[in-house]
């Protein structure tokens, strides 16, 4: 599943970042901001002109990417129960 497949507020884990060939270098860049596998996302805003860029909690910071980065990002989304008893 890819972000942009997301809902603005839902949430969702990093599965997979590709970083073969000329994804490389963008690859290490989401990296160096956080992205990683296992890590925890949320959408919290989507631009106006077709979506871009989306806004995205990745821990404590807000993070906004184009959607040539986040197609780089496969992610699997967390059921709601599990994301409330994370909270508590």
């Amino acid at each position: 599943m890819r972000i942009e497949d997301l809902k603005t507020g839902q949430t969702a884990s990093v599965v997979k970042i590709m970083e073969t060939g000329t994804h490389a270098p963008e690859a290490l860049r989401l990296r160096e901001m956080g992205f990683d596998e296992g890590v925890e996302i949320e959408v919290l805003h989507r631009g106006l002109i077709g979506g871009c860029p989306i806004a995205l909690r990745v821990g404590n910071n807000v993070i906004a990417l184009r959607k040539t980065a986040t197609r780089l990002l496969e992610v699997s989304t967390i059921p709601a129960g599990i994301q409330a008893e994370a909270a508590e």
